[in-house]
């Protein structure tokens, strides 16, 4: 079968903004526009109150959907049951030839709903964490049924083949990936308060306790005692109790609030603008996504990443080429974080290589088109391989 004709179902278990999300979305918008078959499936389960901001995207980009299905993050075997029953009713109606998942929960689902079909769809997977998907038995079940996999990292991709048994050729090492973005343009540093002596450290992570805002304000203290004109610009919110405890307290007792720049969540344009603003990245642990967007995002404006190991952090930032770093991963405490930072922000040459090897670096080897490209030939390899459809 040709992957030209072949009908292609993108799945997504979650209507948060969650991490995995935007590339999610991306991936399937890039394949339709090379031209495949591909709709989105968006679940209808939201809890109380919540804002669904994966439909709204879906919405703003047109994506085609379909819907019937719940789509829960979390395990819930009633819900489960009828998903797995409503997706075996549209890979029948609608006669979906790849189903391509993003998350665990979906994941699973699609692995259920294919059983003792008599033309069953090929599953792909495709993974955002950098270590290997957990081995428990819905995994394994899930695995199972599956075709192929897309795996950020050779450490998960080696999990994948080791551990579920794919053949090598079918589990793809493929490396994050961001959009080309606007260099220039207008940035938010007046909407900041911020003067041109300023030197600007962004950062952006959800408020909550994982995400080390303790080790932020020390190495941010210890920034400022060298570099007063630095500020540290935060780019995120979290409820009210986990701002108070982890962010406007320790701000105020270690006497940064004239350093500290505060505008809370920003998208689309105004997120724009405040990466424009910046003059270094800074990112210390990973969040719901593995593959750090927020990292990728920030050196396709040309921003120089200062991070800690953790996770696939190191692998973003390493010089894939001689003479180029785009940043740096060093210990996760303070004085090693402060350290780098004041490298940067010190040293305007320097800086500014950094950036160019930051955008080249996403340009060349984070290109979306380029991933979509290979995720087609392995749709069309997988396609080729299956049992002729009946008319």
């Amino acid at each position: 079968m040709n992957v030209a004709d072949a009908r292609i179902l993108h799945l997504f278990a979650n209507y948060k903004w969650t991490g995995p999300a935007d590339p999610a979305i991306r991936a399937a918008a890039r394949l339709r526009a090379l031209g495949l078959d591909v709709v989105f499936a968006q679940g209808s389960f939201v809890h109380r109150g919540g804002e669904h901001r994966v439909a709204e995207e879906l919405a703003r980009i047109g994506m085609p959907v379909v819907a019937g299905l719940e789509l829960r993050k979390h395990f819930h075997l009633p819900s489960l049951l009828r998903d797995v029953r409503a997706l075996r009713r549209l890979v029948q109606r609608d006669r979906f030839d790849v189903l391509h998942c993003h998350q665990p929960a979906d994941h699973l689902i699609a692995a259920l709903a294919v059983r003792k079909l008599p033309q069953p769809p090929v599953l792909v997977r495709s993974l955002y964490d950098p270590e290997p998907p957990r081995t428990g038995l819905r995994e394994r079940a899930a695995w199972r049924r599956t075709a192929a996999a897309l795996a950020p990292t050779p450490q998960a991709r080696a999990g994948v083949v080791a551990t579920f048994r794919l053949p090598d050729a079918r589990v793809l090492l493929q490396e994050p990936v961001t959009e080309p973005r606007q260099v220039d343009g207008d940035d938010a540093r007046v909407a900041f308060g911020l003067s041109p002596q300023h030197r600007v450290v962004g950062i952006t992570a959800r408020i909550q306790p994982h995400r080390r805002f303790d080790l932020l304000w020390q190495t941010a203290r210890a920034v400022v005692d060298r570099l007063p004109d630095a500020r540290f610009v935060l780019l995120g919110r979290g409820n009210d109790a986990d701002t108070r405890e982890l962010v406007t307290t320790p701000i105020a007792r270690l006497g940064l609030q004239g350093h500290v720049v505060l505008p809370g969540y920003q998208k689309g344009p105004d997120y724009e603008r405040a990466l424009r603003a910046l003059d270094v990245f800074l990112f210390l642990v990973p969040g719901s996504d593995g593959t750090c967007r927020a990292v990728c995002d920030a050196m396709a404006f040309g921003l120089p990443v200062v991070c800690t190991r953790a996770g696939i952090l190191p692998e973003l930032v390493a010089s894939r080429r001689a003479g180029e770093v785009p940043g740096v991963a060093t210990d996760d405490v303070p004085h090693a974080l402060a350290r780098e930072l004041l490298r940067y922000l010190t040293d305007d040459g320097l800086r500014a290589a950094a950036g160019a090897a930051a955008l080249r670096r996403t340009r060349l080897d984070m290109d979306p088109v380029r991933a979509a490209e290979r995720t087609r030939a392995l749709y069309q390899e997988l396609l080729a391989a299956r049992r002729p459809r009946t008319q």
